[in-house]
């Protein structure tokens, strides 16, 4: 079983989600499926909040960004649905998930 980095992230509204780190290869959809789903709409740069630490950051543009390989980050994926996307298994997801706690 992998140990999820868990942290809070406040939205405009104060509307809040918990951001997790997936195992690899994990999608957020399959992340958060114990934490009442994804939000589709909290996709953001999170790197500080998540602790961290990018020797780079790229604009990204995979599907399933914003990402991790444990070095280096990608953010800025495409418009559209990404909580379903997933990554080869050295691909660790930022997943905004909609509860701070397994249902």
């Amino acid at each position: 079983m992998f140990r999820a980095l868990l942290l809070t992230a406040w939205a405009c509204c104060a509307l809040a989600v918990t951001w997790v780190k997936s195992p690899g290869g994990a999608s957020c959809e399959h992340t958060c499926a114990a934490r009442d789903g994804c939000s589709e709409e909290e996709f953001k740069d999170i790197a500080k909040l998540a602790g961290q630490e990018c020797s780079t950051v790229q604009e990204g543009g995979a599907k399933y960004d914003p990402s991790t390989d444990g070095r280096h980050c990608g953010w800025g994926g495409p418009e559209g649905k990404r909580c379903a996307e997933a990554g080869d298994s050295g691909t660790y997801r930022f997943c905004p998930c909609n509860s701070d706690r397994e249902l």
